[in-house]
């Protein structure tokens, strides 16, 4: 059904710029005529011994009129105004004997960017696939015609007259065939509809009964759009001597442009440039207008807007390269980073300091997990490492500045042990268990007195949890939890005892494997907390500031309860993670389980100004990415809006951007970091908050 109303679509733009084209320009238009004039209806593709051998293949079997009459509006010398009808299909006068030969389009024109990357993904090469195929829909042949006389120089045909003269009576026989009819037999019919170009080609010798043809409408519609295209594909520097394409038609061709553009915009694949070019407000082609080439998504969906709120933004990491900023993704060739998933960010907490104007301060960390320098999980494996980013705008992608190699500056892309290779910032301590891998799973930035020890006058803390052993799908065993800090932008990281939570199905410590930290405004850090894997629910505490590494000064929220012994209220229990109740999923009872959010994988919390609450973003049980809000960190919260459905290849892991607009308080969109486990690698995605 989506399709037809697209091909429906594409007919009526089809009809109504061969209509206005034919009307506007000065050529054309298709009647109906009777069969007994289709004996010698090839002909019509004689009168243009060149123009037509340089067009495209594509349009060698369907009948239309001479394109150099399109784009000629002198008019003929008196020798040459004899018109050149033909029996069927009453081709339009040549103008020049031997008109000069057209640029063949250059067909590399449309994907001069996206050829340039030979390691994009598959959806790299959507838009020109889309451009050529709708290039070959508009130009697909007719059925094969009788067979064509060669071409000549002039070639001219007696109309076989079938006793109707009178444009009013309707055809003899009910066979159509298509012909086309001249500007002059419509100017003589009509003379109070004629623009001056139009009566400049006018001659007093036509033949009357050329005009009492009535061609076929299908016919001359795919002619006109032919025409179109092929001037589309023309050059835009004319050669001297050329006639100038008409102004009309590009203000049709930049309607249609426009259409197409509406039609396949939630398919579209490529993104608008970085920079803004300023579009030439002139309807004629000039030699100063240019086009700002289209850049490639990468989108790994055929339809990057995903859900009528949420769409793919661009790639966080992986190889892809961005043709118009290097700094978009490119993690392979800068940091040695082919795979690398999760994404967590969080504001570093710092002010950009104007005596360094090559150096932006505040940024934002981005710690990820698992991480591979080769294709497939292959190669060079560390457990995990950090990107760093100042972009703001975030609408066209979140960019990451290249490394600083062994030079001090430690606000560079990522931390290094090479020239061109991130290092891992989490390694495991000799006096913790063996670990399969220690993955971040939240990170915040907490202000402290600035000293010899803290130059920055910040410190960043990373929850991780240590994997010890995977199971299937969204299954894995963790041996501990802890929290680790770092008091230069994350360039070194510690690993604090006091933090570790051991996982024991005798201790609440094993609700608390993975985390998401959020700050309130009342001098607490809350601290969600969830089980190993993904079938879970979501706990919560909070800590002072000054208290978050050690694990004993932590509240724990007990939700009000009723039982046979009475009721409590709720309330914060301290040092006792026993105690903490569910405050996200895992409701409903029975029944829960079949609505979205009953489940709590990898989750991200934060305040967001637009929306005056607390939001929360997870995957749920059926690998939905879901959002619930709430008035406070412990809730109530919300039933959950479902963002986004499963995807192909497996999507997990939704961490909150920091700086989105909605976050700050400057708008509607909210970004977030999102998990691809086909592609393993992260992408930057938006929601629009009033669409949900």
């Amino acid at each position: 059904m989506g399709a037809a109303a697209y091909v429906g679509r594409v007919g009526g733009l089809a009809v109504a710029l061969g209509v206005g084209t034919a009307v506007f320009a000065g050529q054309g238009v298709a009647w109906a005529d009777d069969t007994e004039s289709s004996t010698n209806g090839a002909s019509s593709a004689a009168t243009s011994d060149s123009v037509q051998t340089d067009t495209t293949s594509d349009t060698v079997d369907t009948p239309e009129a001479d394109t150099e009459d399109e784009t000629e509006p002198d008019p003929e010398p008196e020798d040459q105004a004899e018109p050149d009808p033909e029996p069927e299909d009453q081709a339009e006068p040549d103008p020049e004997p031997e008109p000069e030969p057209q640029d063949e389009p250059d067909p590399d024109q449309d994907q001069d960017q996206d050829a340039d990357d030979s390691e994009g993904a598959d959806a790299d090469q959507e838009p020109p696939k889309a451009t050529e195929t709708n290039t070959e829909t508009s130009t697909k042949p007719e059925p094969e015609p009788e067979p064509e006389p060669e071409p000549t120089e002039k070639t001219t045909a007696t109309v076989t007259d079938d006793g109707s003269d009178d444009p009013a009576v309707p055809p003899q026989e009910p066979k159509k065939v298509a012909v086309f009819a001249t500007a002059t037999s419509l100017a003589e019919s009509s003379p109070k509809t004629l623009s001056p170009k139009v009566a400049a080609l006018l001659t007093t010798e036509q033949d009357e009964a050329a005009a009492a043809k009535k061609p076929n409408l299908i016919t001359a519609v795919v002619n006109v759009v032919t025409s179109m295209l092929d001037w589309a594909r023309q050059k835009a520097d004319a050669k001297p001597g050329d006639a100038p394409q008409p102004p009309f038609l590009w203000a049709l061709l930049s309607f249609a442009r426009r259409e197409l553009d509406n039609l396949f915009a939630a398919r579209s694949t490529t993104n608008a440039p970085r920079t803004t070019s300023v579009t030439p407000t002139s309807l004629a082609l000039t030699d100063d207008a240019t086009t700002a080439a289209l850049i490639p998504s990468y989108s790994p969906w055929l339809n990057p807007q995903v859900s009528p709120s949420t769409r793919f933004v661009s790639w966080v990491t992986g190889k892809y390269v961005y043709l118009d900023d290097d700094t978009l993704a490119n993690t392979l060739a800068r940091f040695s980073v082919y795979g690398t998933d999760v994404g967590v960010m969080w504001d570093n907490g710092m002010v950009d300091d104007p005596s360094t104007p090559d150096i932006n301060e505040h940024q934002i960390l981005i710690a990820v997990g698992d991480t591979f320098g080769a294709k497939g999980m292959t190669g060079r494996h560390i457990y995990n490492t950090l990107f760093r980013s100042s972009d703001t705008d975030l609408s066209d992608g979140m960019t990451i500045p290249d490394g600083e190699w062994f030079n001090g500056n430690m606000f560079g892309g990522a931390p290094l042990d090479g020239p061109t290779q991130a290092r891992p910032i989490i390694n495991r301590p000799s006096w913790l268990p063996n670990s399969v891998t220690l993955i971040p799973t939240a990170g915040v930035s907490l202000p402290t007195e600035v000293t010899e020890d803290t130059p920055f006058g910040t410190i960043q803390y990373v929850s991780f949890m240590s994997v010890s052993n995977w199971g299937s799908s969204g299954r894995w065993t963790t041996n501990y939890s802890a929290i680790a800090y770092s008091t230069d932008n994350g360039e070194n990281f510690k690993v604090a005892p006091e933090s570790v939570r051991y996982n024991s199905i005798f201790s609440g410590n094993r609700n608390f494997q993975q985390s998401a930290f959020v700050k309130g405004d009342d001098g607490y850090v809350y601290v969600y907390g969830t089980p190993n894997g993904r079938q879970g629910a979501a706990y919560v505490a909070r800590v002072n500031n000054e208290n978050i590494l050690d694990v004993s000064e932590y509240e724990y929220y007990k939700a009000a309860s009723t039982g046979w012994f009475g009721s409590s209220e709720a309330r914060w229990v301290k040092g006792n993670p026993s105690s903490a109740s569910a405050v996200i999923g895992k409701t409903g009872g029975a029944c829960g389980s079949t609505e979205p959010g009953y489940t709590v994988s990898e989750m991200s919390v934060q305040y967001n100004e637009y929306l005056q609450k607390y939001i929360v973003l997870y995957g749920d049980q059926f690998n939905n990415i879901v959002m619930r809000t709430s008035d406070t960190p412990e809730g109530a919260w919300s039933d959950a809006t479902v963002l986004m459905g499963q995807q192909s290849g497996g999507i997990y892991a939704p961490m909150l951007h920091p700086w989105s607009p909605s976050t700050q308080g400057t708008g509607s969109d909210l970004y977030w970091n999102l998990s691809l486990w086909s592609d393993y690698n992260v992408m930057l995605m938006k929601t629009d908050l009033t669409k949900l």
